[in-house]
């Protein structure tokens, strides 16, 4: 499978995909996230995007390492998205977790 090439992204591509789930491409095949979050960061204005994280989640059977997974689904087009893994928020449910930062 061919990966895409990288483009710039945005909050506002991600903002409307909040709860939804999107589609590690891994092999032998997908694996579902959800997206829980997505979150403006402070700017500092010498970026040439508005900096934001996303925070996806895993049922507790999988875990993924950090690297770069083209993520599909839900209205988005394909994209490499860095993930690494996280500590579970608080309050959240069982599974893992995983930050990508956009910055």
């Amino acid at each position: 499978m061919t990966s895409p090439a990288p483009r710039p992204m945005f909050l506002a591509e991600f903002t409307p995909l909040v709860g939804r789930t999107l589609h590690a491409d891994c092999d032998p095949r997908p694996v579902d996230l959800d997206l829980v979050e997505a979150t403006p960061l402070r700017s500092t204005g010498q970026e040439h995007r508005p900096p934001f994280t996303l925070i996806f989640s895993s049922p507790p059977a999988i875990l993924l390492l950090a690297g770069s997974y083209t993520m599909r689904g839900a209205g988005l087009e394909p994209a490499p998205i860095y993930i690494s893994p996280i500590a579970a928020p608080m309050g959240s449910r069982a599974g893992h977790y995983y930050q990508a930062v956009f910055n």
